[in-house]
């Protein structure tokens, strides 16, 4: 067995435990319902074909290379279909299974992967939903061996030893095409958040480089003065952050939040540092020489990968931030939406110094040369990519809201807590 004892959140290693067998329903293994198939390929040098793998967290099928037989090392390969299920040997404790979709039909894979159509009394769309249950994704941790989390092999005998709880093969396709009606809902919205963040990206590109002008409300006509050419340090200060000794590090409370890159994280920090992991006193913070930004200062991380993210946070009240941080301070020049909706365009890695570690410093930040205009209509553009982000936000809390919805459903439809109606 695995002597890892901490594990990635894609592996769920607790003891599976199967609940009562719902009535109608039977209590018995997956052997019974799948048949593994072995349509061995003839590797031909001078063919083409494509090499599938399945993304861990149940991601799904994908293509991993496209090549010429010549090209393909390991000469043992198998066909997959349309409508398989695959599971990869090496990564199912990742949760790496899924439907082979239409447009990999014919692809191949490795003897690394375990390949799976339904028998009669079986429906393999309602298998994927079963393999995001967490008693499945446990059963296929305690069905496989090795003594490192990245180096298990899943072993199907054992696999097959462990019994489900299967409904007949009718309410099994009713409760795959209700989740799948959900699916839908969440593949859509998902779409619809990617065309907006395109949308608001070519709307950036135009008002924050004056190729589109817009009505100043003042006087119902299009803003007519020109903008400044100068460098970002014209509208704002950078100043690095301050070193946070692990001693004063866990407080709850305190005068000053002191903020890290991964407080970046925090749900609740989407646009607005509006939560902190560490709060330190007035009194702390000048015993190790830290000062608080300003409220409306634009936050960002200085060094390591974080920087390339190209995450950038408002502070909402005076804040202290760790030396991995920077902040940008606006001038009386600039508006803090401005600020940031600029920010948010600039690409940190042109600034990066060369290293093993990826940093910025303040002084390449000042003079990035920019153009700008006055103050009334900096507020007006950032007015409306703040509309735009309100709008992308809508979406995401709707999204969110449709994956916890279907989350409860499954768990109650896939361990029959909650049946379905099948004349419907």
């Amino acid at each position: 067995m695995v002597t890892d004892t901490k594990y990635p959140p894609s592996v769920k290693a607790g003891k599976p435990i199967l609940g009562e067998t719902p009535e109608g329903w039977a209590r018995e293994s997956l052997k019974k319902h799948l048949t593994l198939e072995q349509r061995k390929v003839k590797v031909l040098d001078e063919k083409e074909y494509d090499l599938v793998t399945v993304k861990r967290s149940r991601g799904g099928v994908v293509r991993r290379e496209h090549l010429y037989g010549r090209q393909i090392s390991v000469k043992s390969q198998f066909s997959l279909k349309q409508g398989d299920f695959l599971i990869s040997k090496r990564q199912i404790v990742h949760g790496a299974c899924g439907i082979v979709p239409a447009h990999l039909d014919g692809s191949i894979v490795s003897n690394e992967y375990s390949i799976f159509t339904a028998k009669d009394s079986f429906d393999l769309t309602y298998l994927r939903y079963l393999s995001e249950t967490l008693y499945f994704q446990q059963t296929c941790f305690h069905s496989s061996i090795g003594v490192h989390i990245e180096k298990m092999i899943f072993k199907l005998d054992n696999w097959f030893k462990w019994d489900f709880n299967l409904p007949p093969l009718p309410e099994q396709r009713k409760i795959a095409q209700i989740l799948s009606t959900w699916d839908r809902g969440i593949a859509t919205t998902e779409k619809l958040i990617e065309t907006s963040k395109q949308q608001k990206k070519a709307l950036m590109q135009q008002l924050l480089t004056g190729k589109k002008r817009l009505v100043n409300p003042e006087t119902g006509k299009v803003f007519e003065r020109g903008w400044e050419h100068g460098f970002l340090g014209d509208l704002c200060t950078f100043k690095g952050g301050s070193a946070f000794k692990e001693v004063y590090q866990g407080q709850l409370s305190g005068d000053y939040p002191f903020i890290k890159v991964s407080d970046m994280n925090l749900p609740q920090n989407g646009k607005f540092i509006l939560q902190a992991n560490n709060w330190i006193t007035d009194e702390v913070a000048k015993t190790i020489k830290a000062k608080a930004f300003n409220a409306g200062s634009v936050v960002f991380a200085k060094v390591g990968a974080a920087l390339l993210l190209n995450r950038r946070r408002i502070l909402v009240q005076p804040t202290i931030v760790d030396n991995n941080m920077m902040a940008a301070t606006p001038k009386n020049i600039c508006s803090t939406e401005f600020l940031y909706q600029l920010m948010l365009m600039i690409d940190f890695a042109k600034f990066v110094q060369d290293g093993a570690v990826p940093s910025i410093n303040q002084s390449d930040l000042s003079r990035f040369k920019i153009s700008y205009p006055h103050f009334e209509e900096q507020q007006k553009i950032a007015s409306v990519l703040t509309a735009a982000d309100k709008e992308i936000e809508i979406l995401e809390a709707k999204l969110t809201h449709f994956k916890q919805e279907k989350k409860a459903l499954m768990q109650q439809l896939l361990t029959g807590k909650r049946r379905v109606s099948l004349s419907s």
